[in-house]
């Protein structure tokens, strides 16, 4: 795909299999990190400087490296990842709303989130989590994720990020990177989401059966493994991975047009216009314009939602179509909005 944006989407045909295997059995083998060696590069150096324990015997032997002094340039290296020297990537709590939780505890502003952390939201409440470089991951109520790895690799500079999505939904916006190394992936028990800078949602429906990736901006290559051939897949399209393998590209509904905001007693009453097509409405209020601070939201059958708001609050509107798939469309945007006093 050159250098379009893009998502792999690889579907793991034996989470059943592992499921049912022993522990011992469900071991992952080494994940390996491909180095392209610079001029003045030597193994021995590299070990100390970089590698844990200073371990380059493992990398010799891996690569048949007859001289650990001696390298040819613009060769290439393999590394297991366990062996590479890592530094931490800040990671934020930039907003949250209801009950939010880091490893089962109550979240804070600005906290930090480190690798391992769980991040769980309850019902009616949404966090998102900021990463230094601008990129984030916001979930909606009732979802779940586990920051598998949110680490640099001193050797290359380049930033490793993996999110397992373990329950509900997240949407990524994902700061572009030049870095060929670099990665942000947001993974599931059925496929690995690989972005080089996009805005996409990925979600889990309740039986773990079915995930839905949605690409609202960017171009995303999917397959069913790292080694199948590409489906092309542009902005305001999705797919659906199941056990069964990765369906076809379907388009996303179109944003639903606003039509109202009115004053209420106690807020706002949003209306919109109803999409053909759609089973659902989700209607949201955020402070921001990229939604990363969501005041409240609604899941209806129909455009339309009253909000609570204080007098003076001042607001962004978003509309989304969901399909009876469950594949969300398009965000129509709208804003701001002002609840004025009485």
């Amino acid at each position: 795909m050159g250098k379009r944006h893009h998502i792999l989407l690889a579907l793991a045909t034996v989470a059943a299999a592992f499921a049912a295997a022993p522990a011992s059995a469900q071991q992952p083998p080494d994940t390996l990190f491909r180095y392209r060696v610079k001029p003045g590069d030597t193994l021995s150096a590299m070990a100390r400087d970089y590698f844990v324990n200073g371990d380059y015997r493992t990398v010799q032997q891996l690569n048949r490296v007859a001289d650990p002094r001696r390298l040819p340039i613009a060769s290439t290296l393999l590394i297991p990842t366990r062996l590479l020297r890592v530094a931490p990537i800040d990671a934020r709590v930039s907003s949250y709303r209801g009950t939010v939780t880091v490893d089962g505890r109550p979240v804070a502003l600005a906290q930090q989130v480190r690798e391992g952390s769980r991040v769980e939201t309850g019902a009616n409440a949404n966090v998102t989590v900021t990463l230094d470089d601008g990129s984030a991951i916001s979930l909606p109520s009732q979802s779940r994720i586990r920051i598998a790895r949110l680490r640099r690799i001193l050797l290359t500079g380049s930033v490793d990020r993996n999110f397992v999505m373990e329950a509900g939904r997240s949407r990524s916006s994902v700061t572009p990177f030049k870095d060929p190394e670099s990665n942000f992936r947001v993974t599931t028990p059925l496929s690995v989401s690989a972005v080089r800078g996009t805005d996409f949602r990925v979600a889990v429906d309740e039986g773990g059966e079915t995930v839905l990736t949605e690409v609202v901006g960017g171009t995303v290559g999917v397959a069913k493994d790292e080694e199948a051939d590409e489906t092309g897949v542009g902005r305001g399209y999705g797919v659906a991975a199941t056990p069964a393998g990765v369906q076809k590209p379907v388009p996303l509904l179109p944003p639903p047009p606003l039509v109202s905001m009115a004053r209420t007693p106690a807020g706002v009453a949003i209306a919109g216009k109803e999409v053909e097509g759609a089973a659902r409405y989700r209607i949201q209020l955020a402070t921001d314009l990229a939604f990363r601070d969501v005041i409240d939201e609604v899941i209806s059958d129909k455009p339309d939602a009253d909000f609570a708001l204080q007098d003076g609050a001042t607001f962004y509107v978003r509309l989304t179509a969901i399909a009876p798939s469950g594949m969300e469309g398009l965000p129509g945007t709208y804003a701001p909005g002002v609840r004025a006093g009485s």
